[in-house]
C-alpha cells in the first residue's frame, strides 16, 4: 500500500491481506427487533482489506507490527518483491524467524528446566477441528491436540462430567516434571522440550519453570514491545505506528542485540 526510505533508519512498509473477490458483512444500525445481515461485494477496481501489516527492515532486521498474525502475509509480500527486484533466486529463499530474548535463552541452558505447564483453555482443547486435525504442524498444535483428546476422555464417564466441555472460562492444565535426582538423560529431553515450545511461534499457553524457581513465559522469551497506538478506521495510524518501529530498532541496536 505504500512505503517509506528512510534511510540509515532502514525502510518503512505497509501492506494489505485480502481475499480477492470476497464481500464484507453489512448490518443495519437502526434500532429495531429484528435485523437483517446482508453482504456487499467489492465494486470494480476494489477489494476490501481482511488484515493490513507493517514493518521495518534494516539490513537482514525485521520488525514488525502484530507479527504472530501478519508475519505470513509480510513474509509472502517480502518474497514478491525480490523476485520483483529481479534478486537472485536464493535471496527468495528466506523464512522470518522469531528472535529469542538471549539473556532468557542462556538462563535456560545454564539453569536447565524443573518443569513445564501447558495450560489449553477448554473451548481450545475441545475444539472440532484440533480434536479432528492429523498429528501434524508444530509443537503447540501436537500438545493442545493430546491434551484434548485427554480431557475429552476423562469426562466420557457420565452426562454430569461431559458437562464440562461447555465452560467458557475453564482451562486444563498439564504439568510435565522429572526429580532433580534423574541422573538419566531424562532432564536433558526435558531441557529440549522446553527449547520446542521457545521456538514455535503458536506457542503460547506454556509456563516454563526454571531449576532455581524463576519461570519464562511467551511473553517473556521473545524480543517485543508492546505499544499504544492512536486508531484510523480499522487500523492504526500508520505513520505512529512506523515511529515506534522506529524507536524500538534503536533501542534494539543500542542494547547490541542487533549484532547477532
Amino acid at each position: 500500500m505504500r512505503g517509506r526510505d528512510g534511510g540509515a533508519d532502514g525502510f518503512y512498509v505497509h501492506g494489505a491481506r485480502f481475499n480477492d473477490g470476497q464481500g464484507v458483512g453489512t448490518i443495519p444500525m437502526v434500532p429495531a427487533a429484528e435485523v437483517d445481515l446482508g453482504e456487499r461485494q467489492p465494486n470494480a477496481g476494489e477489494n476490501f482489506v481482511n488484515s493490513d501489516f507493517l514493518a521495518l527492515i534494516r539490513g537482514n532486521h525485521v520488525i514488525c507490527l502484530n507479527c504472530g498474525r501478519n508475519g505470513g502475509a509480510l513474509r509472502s509480500y517480502l518474497s514478491a518483491l525480490f523476485k520483483k527486484a529481479g534478486l537472485p533466486v536464493d535471496a527468495q529463499q528466506f523464512e522470518l524467524v522469531r528472535v529469542e530474548n538471549p539473556k532468557n535463552l542462556a538462563v535456560i541452558e545454564a539453569v536447565g528446566v524443573k518443569s513445564i505447564d501447558l495450560k489449553v483453555s477448554i473451548a481450545e482443547a475441545t475444539a472440532d477441528e484440533i480434536i479432528d486435525s492429523p498429528a501434524a504442524g508444530g509443537t503447540w498444535k501436537n500438545a493442545v491436540k493430546k491434551i484434548g483428546e485427554a480431557f475429552l476422555g476423562l469426562t466420557e464417564k457420565d452426562a454430569e462430567l461431559r458437562q464440562l466441555r461447555e465452560a467458557e472460562q475453564g482451562s486444563v492444565t498439564v504439568s510435565i516434571n522429572v526429580d532433580k535426582r534423574d541422573a538419566t538423560s531424562a532432564p536433558h529431553g526435558l531441557d529440549h522440550f522446553a527449547s520446542e515450545f521457545v521456538e514455535d511461534e503458536e506457542a503460547e499457553g506454556y509456563i516454563i519453570h526454571l531449576r532455581n524457581n524463576t519461570k519464562i513465559t511467551p511473553h517473556e522469551i521473545t524480543v517485543r514491545k508492546p505499544v499504544k497506538l492512536e486508531a484510523h478506521a480499522n487500523s492504526v495510524s500508520v505513520i505512529q505506528a512506523w515511529d515506534a518501529l522506529r524507536e524500538f530498532m534503536g533501542e534494539l541496536a543500542e542494547n547490541g542485540q542487533l549484532e547477532a
